[in-house]
């Protein structure tokens, strides 16, 4: 299965799952930006499964609303993140300085976690443990 959508809640974050095949999904106001002040959970009818994922306490967990170049309100929309264009989590690993997303986003040892990603990335991470994951269907 593979990434289609997210909630973060400090260093947890719930990853909802769809089907290798599903060819697009969307939920409420996923054109609009920012998204973090506009956009909805997937809809339901795309999710097969969810898992929550625990990152280490030393690692910061970012997504693109952590980006403080835009006066505190992201660039992306959550069809962007459908696109491939931004990932929707970036795992910083050894942070250096305040958790700002556009300060890491290239950095080398980051882990970006994009829409689309199959779940295995998602039990591969050495910075995550797998708390649950729940078949919805």
């Amino acid at each position: 299965m593979k990434i289609i959508d997210f909630e973060r809640r400090g260093n947890v974050v719930r990853f909802y799952l769809g089907e290798d095949d599903l060819e697009t999904w969307y939920g409420d106001d996923w054109g609009d930006y920012p998204y973090e002040h506009n956009a909805g959970k997937v809809y339901d009818e795309f999710i097969s499964k969810t898992i929550d994922v625990a990152f280490n306490y030393t690692s910061l967990v970012l997504e693109p609303q952590n980006d403080w170049r835009n006066n505190g309100n992201s660039q992306w929309c959550k069809d962007d993140m459908r696109d491939g264009l931004v990932p929707c989590i970036l795992v910083v690993p050894h942070p250096t300085y305040e958790d700002d997303f556009g300060r890491y986003i290239g950095m080398r040892d980051a882990i970006r976690i994009y829409f689309g990603d199959d779940e295995e990335l998602l039990h591969n991470i050495p910075e995550a443990t797998i708390l649950s994951e729940n078949d919805c269907e």
